[in-house]
């Protein structure tokens, strides 16, 4: 079987940093203040797979086709080693916190989902047993990382009543992008499955359990901040690398930043 190893490309909209003057403590010693805002959204998930004995071609970077955007804010002071002044070698690292909104979708199972989505539909002896079947190991796995009720109910009872036809409506309302959510073959393969037993809402149901929904928000996330810095010039090259994370209904959530930035100061 391959190794794969997962890892999303993170696409930064709009950073913006508004940051104290230095308090310089020591002589090679001092801290500031940072406040961080940032609006972004990530495009592509990726998983690397690596050659089987029976394909050496060499690696393969695969696109799992799910998309995240939100926000985040920090708010951590950062201790740093350097001398005062932005024309003297600096490093440093804060911790505070930080305030997170996100939603969209992911890929939690290795680009595998929809074959395991699958198995289980087709594990059920009739028609109201696979789709129970199916929503219910949704609910264990990737279905409700957001803990909401309403989703829970229509996962743990799917075939009963409307509830196919309602998780579909409740879906569009709330992740704004059904194409970030479905594939065309997942809905075909769904289409094909039911026997044309489903409405088309019904199918679009069933075919978007491949995909995780992500919807998370919270005021109480950790947050940290590592940066290099030295003079060129009139201009300071930074070399920064930090985010939130947190944990919620047993996932950790870290949204890490890396960046390369240069700036002049502006003091007021």
């Amino acid at each position: 079987m391959a190794e794969e190893n997962n890892s999303v490309v993170r696409n930064s909209k709009f950073l913006y940093d508004v940051k104290t003057r230095d308090w310089q403590i020591g002589e090679y010693w001092g801290f500031f203040i940072l406040n961080r805002n940032v609006s972004f959204q990530n495009t592509r998930q990726i998983i690397r797979v690596t050659p089987t004995a029976e394909n050496e071609n060499g690696r393969e970077n695969i696109d799992l086709q799910t998309q995240v955007s939100g926000t985040y804010t920090m708010l951590l002071p950062v201790l740093y080693l350097g001398q005062k002044g932005n024309d003297h070698f600096r490093i440093g690292l804060g911790f505070g916190v930080g305030a997170v909104n996100l939603q969209g979708t992911a890929d939690f199972n290795d680009g595998i989902g929809l074959f395991v989505n699958n198995q289980v539909f087709n594990s059920g002896n009739t028609l109201d047993n696979k789709i129970d079947n199916l929503g219910r190991y949704s609910l264990l796995t990737t279905g409700n990382i957001d803990g909401d009720p309403y989703r829970a109910h229509l996962l743990s009872n799917l075939s009963q009543g409307n509830n196919l036809e309602n998780l579909a409506i409740y879906s569009l309302f709330n992740n704004g992008r059904p194409s970030a959510s479905l594939e065309p073959l997942s809905y075909f393969l769904f289409l094909n499955a039911s026997g044309g037993q489903l409405t088309p809402l019904e199918v679009y149901a069933l075919a978007t359990l491949s995909k995780g929904r992500v919807t998370s928000k919270t005021n109480y996330a950790k947050s940290y901040y590592l940066f290099y810095e030295i003079p060129m010039g009139p201009f300071t090259f930074r070399l920064g690398f930090g985010g939130p994370f947190y944990n919620q209904n047993n996932y950790t959530i870290d949204i890490t930043g890396f960046e390369m930035s240069l700036y002049t100061p502006i003091e007021f």
